[in-house]
């Protein structure tokens, strides 16, 4: 059974790095000095990483905060093992932070949250119900689009 908890010990934010280093710096070529920035210190965002039942850490993501009243909260930095993708690792993890979303910034019931979303996961995320702008940008030399979702109490209460 695949469980997320936060990353509240040395331990967890080791394998965090670990796997975020793996998946965006070893395989998409991403900057390792751009992949860890200063809001992974900012006791503002929540990190989460997604265990199996040995403990070992498949993958991993992050919420910030609203950046200001009224704006969506962000998800990013969502990353799963090449090893654990297929498995619903990613699935989890958003559900997870959804929820957390909705319990630290929901008003009467409900929160946006808004991702930066490589094109190639855009798939993905439209299964989980994210809706994609229109408008692309190259980030790190990989495109993406921007997605909106609105959840409701109702969407994370079967979790």
């Amino acid at each position: 059974m695949i469980r997320v908890v936060p990353v509240d010990s040395d331990e967890l934010r080791t394998a965090m790095n670990e796997i975020r280093m793996a998946v965006f710096v070893g395989e998409q070529g991403v900057d390792p000095e751009v992949e860890l920035d200063e809001l992974d210190d900012d006791p503002a965002t929540l990190h989460v990483v997604a265990l199996d039942d040995d403990g070992s850490a498949l993958g991993t993501a992050r919420l910030l905060p609203p950046h200001h009243s009224g704006e969506p909260a962000h998800i990013g930095r969502v990353a799963v093992r090449a090893a654990a993708r297929g498995l619903g690792v990613g699935a989890r993890l958003m559900a997870a932070l959804e929820a957390a979303a909705l319990e630290r910034f929901g008003v009467d019931g409900t929160v946006a949250v808004e991702l930066s979303a490589q094109e190639q996961a855009l798939g993905f995320y439209a299964r989980l119900g994210y809706v994609a702008r229109p408008d692309r940008y190259l980030s790190e030399n990989i495109w993406h689009r921007d997605a909106l979702k609105v959840v409701r109490v109702t969407d994370t209460s079967s979790e």
